[in-house]
């Protein structure tokens, strides 16, 4: 369902540090362009190999990230994330199937951006769309930093 003006979806964005250069109109306009999907406990928001396409922003509880292993069944958990957290980011630029499995680990809430409300964003609105890639890119350049400090601690 898509969402007219959404107060908590505005707060929401405006205390993550990807939407920091964006002001209450501009919030206003991505929120405009997101819809809202709840999940059960232990249930899979997305499975790793599945198409891409949707951005996911965390309102209520919490999601862990799973990979399957390269050698030897089973996944393992990579990462978790709460209020606030973004998954998804990068099927919005590479078109990839998900790299990872998503599973909540309580009743969970999120707010969403399919490809078509970027693409529609980017029509409508290129400067904002321009902010809110430089968001994307910032959260995807913390990450890769995160996971090469990763890497050297266990290499």
């Amino acid at each position: 369902m898509k969402l007219q003006i959404n107060r908590e979806l505005i707060e929401l964005l405006s205390e993550n540090p990807m939407f920091r250069e964006l002001n209450k109109d501009e919030l206003t306009e991505i929120a405009a362009r997101m819809d809202i999907e709840n999940y059960d406990s232990g249930q899979e928001v997305f499975r790793e190999g599945d198409p891409g396409g949707k951005f996911y922003i965390l309102a209520q509880g919490s999601i862990e990230i799973q990979k399957s292993r390269s050698h030897g069944a089973g996944r393992i958990v990579i990462a978790r994330f709460d209020r606030g957290g973004v998954i998804g980011e990068m099927s919005l630029f590479d078109g990839m199937p998900r790299s990872a499995t998503v599973i909540t680990v309580q009743p969970t809430k999120t707010y969403v951006l399919s490809q078509d409300g970027l693409n529609e964003l980017i029509e409508n609105n290129p400067q904002l769309a321009i902010k809110f890639l430089k968001g994307v890119a910032m959260l995807l350049s913390l990450r890769l930093r995160n996971t090469s400090g990763w890497f050297a601690d266990v290499f």
